[in-house]
């Protein structure tokens, strides 16, 4: 893999600039991000080499907000006071290692690469799956990575939606929580997931919120219950290769008093929900996808535990994609004959 590092205009000029013609709303803001076209399997990085994007080809985009370790000087530690809200700063160890499993097996597998979006600073400097104003607290340094995060983002979903036609979104985090299990993030709470079968079908409302709207409006023979967690949802394909999870057909929702991340800004503005803004995803779009927390031990803990969950997930999402929207990943990469 090669860097390719994008040469930009002072950081202080460049966001005040965007900032001011979004004001004026008749002049769209000068690009941040390099305008491609991108080669796939490469590296293109943002100012600084805080945002890192790994161009793609195939119709699965991977994030890791949450796992970089580079602490600058220049950007101002994210406290409660310089936020203006509460804020957390602990890093999702060993994040950023994941997604570069999941690349490489997918990559193995398919023949294809996933698109990946890094942010290599640490959460005390920048949080990008958050709000601007809370993710960057007012730094233009961290504004512009914040900037670049979603552009990169954007570039992605643009040339899926340009090439496949429709894509899978997988924004990697992870969990200290004491139940060692995948937490998939649908934008559905705890208290909506532990809604029977039946008022989840009902009520459209939670379908459309959820980040997998269009998947279950075009899914034959499924209902939206049952693609949360039914014997063919995603988390039922990976507990059945020994990775719990919830919700799944053998953990429908989380207990009471369980903790659970239901997904967050990312997944909010770059998949099919309703909530996506215009420059994410689109209500009925055809970028859907899901948060998952996933727990250390057994996952993140070590290189072999990384590469054995990126190779289940492969074999997971090929299933998946397949059955409930219609995407091949492609005929398996067969190995060479020594």
């Amino acid at each position: 893999m090669t860097r390719r590092t994008l040469a930009s205009a002072p950081v202080a000029v460049l966001v005040a600039t965007a900032v001011f013609l979004v004001a004026c709303g008749n002049t769209a803001p000068p690009p941040i991000i390099p305008p491609g076209p991108y080669t796939p399997g490469q590296s293109y990085f943002g100012a600084n080499n805080y945002i890192e994007y790994i161009a793609g080809d195939g119709p699965v985009i991977l994030s890791a907000a949450h796992g970089g370790n580079l602490t600058p000087t220049t950007i101002p530690d994210r406290t409660d006071a310089a936020c203006g809200e509460t804020t957390t700063t602990t890093t999702d160890l060993n994040t950023r290692e994941l997604v570069l499993a999941m690349q490489q097996a997918l990559h193995t597998r398919f023949g294809t690469f996933p698109h990946v979006v890094i942010n290599h600073l640490h959460r005390k400097k920048l949080d990008a799956n958050r709000p601007i104003t809370d993710g960057a607290c007012g730094n233009s340094e961290a504004q512009l990575a914040w900037l670049e995060y979603h552009a990169f983002m954007d570039a992605a979903k643009l040339t899926v939606v340009n090439g496949p036609g429709k894509g899978w979104y997988m924004d990697m985090h992870g969990h200290g929580h004491a139940i060692q299990r995948l937490e998939l993030g649908y934008l559905l709470s705890a208290v909506q997931l532990r809604q029977p079968d039946s008022a989840l079908d009902a009520a459209t409302t939670f379908e459309e919120a959820s980040s997998i709207n269009s998947v279950s409006k075009d899914a034959t023979g499924e209902t939206f219950s049952s693609l949360l967690r039914g014997p063919n949802s995603l988390g039922a394909l990976y507990a059945a290769n020994n990775f719990p999870s919830v919700p799944s057909a053998s953990e429908p929702f989380p207990q009471s008093g369980d903790p659970y991340f239901n997904g967050g800004y990312s997944t909010e503005r770059h998949t099919c929900s309703i909530a996506a803004g215009p420059l994410g995803g689109q209500s009925g779009g055809n970028i859907c996808g899901v948060q998952i927390e996933a727990n250390l031990t057994g996952v993140r803990d070590t290189p072999a535990n990384r590469a054995h969950f990126a190779e289940v997930t492969a074999t997971v999402l090929e299933t998946y994609l397949a059955a409930h929207w219609g995407i091949q990943l492609g005929a398996p990469v067969q190995p060479a004959v020594p």
